[in-house]
């Protein structure tokens, strides 16, 4: 009988091994499978940081990918406001197209930012690819995948409703009507309002390549913006990932487990060591995404008022269907992409909390005294809990959604009033 057991044991032992092999195998693909949103995103427009050992002719398409990227984003800002300046619009005519300006500048400037944090970004990500490589229970891995799927849907969707509506607004000068002036002088529109110094937009092939620059850079300010929700969204259920293994970790340091194995002294190091490596993520992130997140909450707050004021006055004045149809689906993305960076920070909250909760509710008091005391330092971390903050000003929560849209109300009724009266 013992024979059989011992042979039972080494069997289950040979399995466990053979199991621990498989996931530590699979890491590349899990890794990539966590990624693999922000990678397409962000690789086409060189965000993507390059890897240690990159050839000549990566970094040579890596500098080219940025460089077109900037071109054409700077391109849109410069002959928009060329046009702006030249034909001297009123008002009324330039808060008809503030919404876009606004969203392409704050999003050049969050591309900007991506741009000269690539280095604690590339640091973020070694991080994540070695969390991957260290995951040694099946368990764990299906926390961890769990919530790297959570972070792909967020990801997925934000692309689903920005090109959803970004596709349509581009493409809407070639469905709509030209304008005919009083003179009878008919006009083609582009995407955006587009001026040059010396030449004529209007005629062809000026027209053409003016149109085709501006369409590629609505597609990368559509690329940028998804591409920065989508990495958000990936850090923060990382981190959310990890918070949940590290509280398993917590719930064995009293009598050990395949998590936390070896003496007290071993398993309170484990537990403490994995808390401070989480935190000193988390505060990476945010070092990297406060600035992001500050241009982000400034562009939610004035093109949710923007947008929703546009959809009320082409109702009210029967303007074409589809044109509504594309403000509106571009104030629905903008509101669901500042709603997920504030769930993603709501959810960090909680998470960050229950390790602390967790600390709290082991059984501490079986423990000696003087080893217990080494509990109270991730207790009391966890009573300040880590957040994702817009330029360290605002907390994303979801308080701050709720307040994100109040304004922009707010200021919305003040918009059609006065619009309004001055119609009257």
């Amino acid at each position: 009988m013992k024979m059989v057991a011992r042979k039972q044991k080494n069997a289950f032992a040979n399995t466990l091994d053979a199991d621990i092999m498989k996931q530590n195998k699979s890491h590349v693909s899990d890794f990539y499978y966590a990624v693999k949103i922000s990678i397409c995103l962000l690789k086409p427009i060189g965000a993507w940081p390059l890897r240690q050992q990159a050839t000549t002719q990566e970094i040579i398409v890596h500098g080219l990918s940025i460089a077109i990227a900037t071109f054409l984003q700077f391109f849109a800002i410069v002959t928009w406001i060329i046009c702006i300046i030249t034909t001297k619009w009123s008002f009324y005519e330039i808060l008809r197209t503030a919404c876009p300006l606004i969203f392409t500048c704050t999003v050049f400037l969050r591309y900007l930012l991506l741009l000269s944090h690539r280095d604690e970004i590339k640091s973020c990500i070694d991080r994540i690819a070695e969390d991957w490589r260290n995951v040694t229970i099946a368990e764990d891995r299906e926390i961890m995948l769990a919530n790297a799927k959570s972070g792909r849907f967020f990801g997925i969707i934000s692309v689903a409703f920005m090109f959803g509506s970004g596709i349509p607004y581009t493409c809407m000068p070639l469905v709509l009507p030209p304008i005919v002036t009083e003179d009878n002088v008919t006009i083609r529109t582009l995407p955006n309002p587009c001026e040059l110094f010396f030449l004529d937009v209007q005629v062809s092939p000026v027209y053409e390549i003016s149109y085709a620059l501006e369409a590629l850079s609505c597609f990368t300010a559509y690329t940028v913006f998804c591409g920065i929700c989508s990495l958000t969204a990936k850090f923060v259920t990382h981190v959310c990932g990890q918070c949940e293994i590290l509280m398993y970790i917590f719930e064995e340091l009293i009598d050990g487990g395949d998590r936390n194995r070896g003496t007290v002294d071993q398993r309170i190091s484990t537990a403490i060591i994995h808390h401070l490596r989480i935190l000193k993520f988390v505060s990476d992130v945010d070092k990297v995404l406060n600035e992001i997140c500050l241009a982000e909450f400034i562009n939610a707050s004035c093109n949710i008022c923007l947008l929703g004021y546009y959809v009320i006055m082409d109702w009210n004045n029967q303007a074409s269907m589809l044109q509504i149809f594309v403000y509106f689906v571009a104030f629905i993305s903008i509101t669901f992409n500042i709603y997920i960076f504030c769930y993603i920070g709501e959810r960090l909250v909680d998470r960050c909390q229950k390790v602390g909760s967790k600390c709290y509710m082991i059984e501490w008091y079986r423990l000696p005294q003087n080893k217990a005391r080494n509990l109270m330092f991730p207790i009391l971390m966890s009573s300040y809990p880590v957040e994702l903050t817009a330029g360290k000003m605002v907390k994303l929560t979801m308080n701050s959604f709720s307040n994100i849209l109040k304004t922009s109300m707010a200021y919305l009724n003040l918009l059609r009033e006065v619009s309004s009266r001055d119609i009257m």
